[in-house]
């Protein structure tokens, strides 16, 4: 038992975090997990939707990652369709040796298999790098709690964290989750590998930690001043 007179490490009070975030979600009955998911679906489409019609007049890659999510996370079932019906490049994560990810296609029927290295259902497909992401659309993640410097607690794994290492900054990367999960800054504990997100979309609004991201060049170059 920790003595009460040492200071939580980062370590621990993200375990805390986590089974505290872990348990509320469980408690979520299935109908109010779906309302909550496709209220925040619908607020991330208000500025995803035209994003894509933008670049995809342009001639820009319209790709846009999501996740498979697990039984107790918002649902992406809602946005996997829009996307699909919009003729966006859908890609979702697929776990890889070494806590890593790689990236497949989605698409209405896919078949899934057991993974190697992590107990969830994948997609059966092309293993893509995360040069795949270089010029996407959208990164749209999981993940358990974000606060309001971006600041955004996973599982515990790293996979998101380490990919997102691999990835341009001018990518607007969005994390969907619940509203009792949006956090004041600094109550997400943070070490130097861990990396933000720029907004945060949940069925109360889709909010931003900075300027909303709209391209200056729909090509995919970004937007000017942003850095790889």
């Amino acid at each position: 038992m920790r003595d009460m007179d040492t200071p939580e490490t980062c370590a621990e009070a993200k375990a805390r975090l986590r089974t505290q975030v872990r348990s509320r979600r469980r408690e979520r009955d299935a109908a109010e997990r779906a309302r909550l998911s496709e209220a925040a679906v619908a607020h991330l489409w208000s500025w995803l939707g035209p994003r894509i019609a933008e670049r995809a007049a342009a001639g820009a890659d319209t790709t846009v990652a999501t996740v498979l999510p697990m039984p107790t996370e918002p649902d992406t079932a809602s946005l996997r369709t829009r996307l699909h019906a919009a003729d966006a490049r859908v890609l979702v994560p697929v776990t890889a040796e070494g806590r890593r990810m790689d990236w497949t296609v989605w698409t209405p029927g896919v078949a899934t298999a057991r993974s190697a290295h992590a107990p969830v259902e994948e997609p059966v497909g092309e293993r893509l790098p995360a040069s795949a992401l270089h010029t996407a659309a959208a990164l749209i993640m999981p993940g358990l709690a974000v606060d309001s410097a971006g600041m955004r607690l996973g599982q515990g794994g790293g996979y998101y964290d380490r990919a997102l290492a691999a990835l341009p900054d001018r990518l607007p990367r969005v994390a969907l989750l619940f509203p009792d999960e949006v956090l004041p800054a600094g109550q997400v504990p943070a070490e130097a590998t861990d990396r933000p997100v720029h907004g945060v979309a949940t069925a109360d609004g889709l909010v931003w930690f900075g300027p909303p991201f709209a391209d200056a060049d729909p090509t995919g170059a970004g937007r000017a001043g942003e850095r790889d």
